[in-house]
């Protein structure tokens, strides 16, 4: 008996009892289902994840922060100059494979123009702004190197904040005049609207629209959505040496004027290539040892372990969604063994006709096994189809968020763990089945 007749038979005998073969076929169609949905709704959402770093370029560059110095060296804490921008002069030449230095004062301004007035997070900075957090000119220019050497009143405005002082950012804000805690700047410049993939499909699908309607029709505010990339949105830059100049000449104490305050906030460093970004923040951290005397008045961070967390819940989602599609290709097997059993028993008597023939034993055990690998193989083919339905209701009529995202691989593996699934179920009824006494075979009614 050759391989292409022990299908044959399997797909004749699946072809004379399809109501009782498509109820054994469901749990691995449910199962086959349930692991590529989940499949793809975990990519999704890995994908929505890994683009909201690099909408910031967090995997490329390192933070350093100002920290608290170790026990044994706050009695010499003074004697460190604390992070400034010399730090910033002295990282440019640490590496040649540091991009770029971009050093950052933070506060927060209050805006006003036109008789409107917001509070937002005031940055003080360098043209190399632009590379840290992957911003974009829309209209305007950005800061030049002639405003940070005159130190000049100009302001380039986040697409939010724009939006919050002026009717119609698109045509009043370049160029206008708005004061920031109540010192004229003018505004040379305007970023886009960094729209996360989770809210475009929100404004796409009208949600945005309808809840500002509700809210409307209650009386109630505008109020504001959940924006991943709200700080792209809600920022004002200003030269760092204007801020400086402006905001920060004076560092009064109980009472007492300290003089300028020239520390930093922070200071963000990009590197060339990512692989080496270990030992550009070895290299960082000694510079910047030797800068502060010895004290260790910092902390230089990469967001490599945030990247590492995501993909752990990325596959912590995988993981107990796989066990829970598992368990219904379990049942699924479970199901075919069953009903292989039932109908070894209905086809006793023909076992045993083809033994007395000349059927081997292994012949007969290739037959059922194949027959409980075709009934998978159905299953897996309808519970792809069921899938691609399941994924088309989310992306299409549930409108998710994120929409799922279905790849090749996942469809293989699972249809893979159908087939093995149909393999292991079939083992033990068709040993069963061969391992009959061919007499015993024929004398049963």
């Amino acid at each position: 008996m050759n391989l292409l007749f022990s299908l044959n038979e399997g797909m004749r005998d699946i072809g004379s009892h399809k109501f009782r073969s498509l109820l054994t076929v469901l749990g691995v169609v449910l199962g086959v289902s349930a692991l590529i949905t989940m499949f793809a709704v975990t990519q999704g959402m890995a994908d929505t994840l890994r683009a909201q770093m690099q909408a910031g370029g967090d995997l490329e560059k390192l933070f350093v922060n100002p920290a608290a110095p170790p026990p044994g060296q706050e009695a010499m804490s003074e004697v460190s100059p604390g992070i400034t921008y010399q730090d910033a002069v002295a990282l440019r030449k640490v590496s040649p494979d540091v991009a770029w230095v971009s050093p950052l004062v933070e506060m927060v301004v209050r805006l006003r123009a036109g008789g409107k007035q917001v509070n937002v997070r005031g940055v003080g900075a360098e043209g190399d702004f632009l590379l840290m957090d992957k911003h974009r000119i829309a209209q305007g220019r950005f800061i030049s190197d002639l405003d940070l050497e005159r130190a000049n009143r100009v302001c380039v405005l986040g697409f939010r904040t724009a939006s919050r002082i002026f009717d119609k950012p698109e045509r009043q804000a370049v160029g206008s005049t708005l004061y920031i805690n109540d010192i004229g700047f003018t505004v040379v410049g305007l970023f886009p609207e960094y729209v996360s993939a989770s809210r475009a499909r929100a404004r796409e699908q009208g949600i945005e629209a309808k809840q500002l309607q509700r809210r409307k029709q209650r009386g109630m505010r505008a109020g504001r959505f959940y924006d991943p990339l709200g700080w792209k949105n809600n920022l004002v830059v200003i030269p760092l040496t204007t801020l400086q100049q402006m905001f920060k000449a004076a560092n009064v104490q109980d009472g007492v004027d300290l003089g300028p305050d020239d520390k930093l906030s922070s200071l963000e460093v990009g590197v060339n290539d990512v692989s080496k970004l270990e030992a550009v923040t070895q290299q960082v951290a000694g510079a910047l040892k030797l800068l502060h005397r010895g004290i260790e008045d910092f902390q230089v961070e990469t967001r490599l372990d945030r990247a590492a967390e995501i993909e752990r819940q990325v596959f912590s989602s995988r993981l107990s969604g796989g066990l829970i599609a598992g368990i219904g290709l379990i049942v699924g097997g479970i199901g075919i063994t069953n009903i292989m059993l039932a109908s070894i028993v209905d086809r006793i008597r023909e076992i045993g006709i083809r033994r007395a023939i000349g059927a081997r034993p292994v012949d007969i055990f290739i037959q059922v096994v194949m027959e409980a690998f075709l009934l998978a193989v159905i299953g897996g083919v309808i519970g792809i189809g069921v899938a691609l339905g399941m994924i088309w209701f989310l992306d299409v009529v549930a409108k998710v968020p994120t929409p799922p995202v279905l790849e090749p691989w996942a469809v293989l593996v699972s249809f893979a763990f159908a087939l093995v699934t149909g393999l292991l179920a079939g083992i033990y009824p068709a040993w069963k089945a061969s391992s009959l006494p061919p007499l015993q075979a024929l004398k049963f009614e």
